[in-house]
């Protein structure tokens, strides 16, 4: 793993926190239909069967991906996301990415190629998983590709945007189907690979924005 991945993308969800907070965003698409879901700490950890911390942990962290906000001496209330929010969030990443790419293209090495095909196979080998669980793969082959740009503020902007379309990657699976089972498919990243391979910027750039916008054109 580069220096900038390990410095700014985030850690492989083995945590307990991290684990709640999945689970509690998963509540949260599960009941989206309702007019309006408040949480509370206590009603969590009776819910979830653990003790305060990683609830108070994880809730703290939904709040500042802005999915709650949490009320004084009420709970933590859902924010509703329109489908501008999700535009607006594929525009931002369109331009972020799309950037990295342009900055790191000319001195995009072989070692780091090796990378990008090694995160893709590590991917590829994954059977019986969840939404969580792909998207947490589809993160780490964005921030890797946006990582050779070697532009820190871009790779933040870049990791709080995917955090938020998380939250829509989820909720487009679950109305499909009511359910968090996912399958990995990692055809558009080898497309992108090849591209890069055969040192096609325009190739590459067209490939990785649709790939961008095929998250919300599921």
């Amino acid at each position: 793993m580069n220096k900038m991945i390990a410095e700014l993308a985030p850690a492989k969800k083995t945590s307990l926190t991290d684990q709640i907070h999945d689970q509690i965003l998963e509540l949260i698409i599960k009941n989206s239909s309702e007019e309006e879901i408040v949480l509370t700490e206590k009603r969590l950890m009776e819910l979830l069967g653990v003790s305060k911390a990683p609830v108070r942990e994880a809730l703290i962290k939904l709040c500042s991906e802005g999915v709650l906000i949490n009320v004084p001496r009420f709970g933590y209330r859902v924010i509703r996301m329109t489908e501008k929010d999700a535009q607006d969030v594929v525009q931002m990443r369109r331009l972020l990415e799309l950037e990295a790419l342009r900055q790191s293209f000319a001195t995009l090495s072989d070692v780091q190629l090796a990378e990008i095909r090694d995160q893709i196979k590590r991917a590829t080998s994954k059977q019986n998983v969840d939404v969580w669980k792909v998207w947490e793969d589809n993160e780490e082959f964005h921030l890797l590709l946006a990582s050779f740009s070697n532009n820190k503020i871009l790779m933040k902007l870049l990791r709080d945007c995917m955090g938020i379309q998380q939250r829509v990657y989820a909720q487009q699976k679950w109305n499909l189907g009511s359910s968090m089972a996912d399958s990995v498919v990692n055809e558009p990243h080898d497309a992108i690979y090849r591209r890069l391979v055969e040192r096609d910027l325009p190739g590459a750039a067209e490939l990785l924005g649709k790939d961008i916008v095929g998250v919300t054109e599921e």
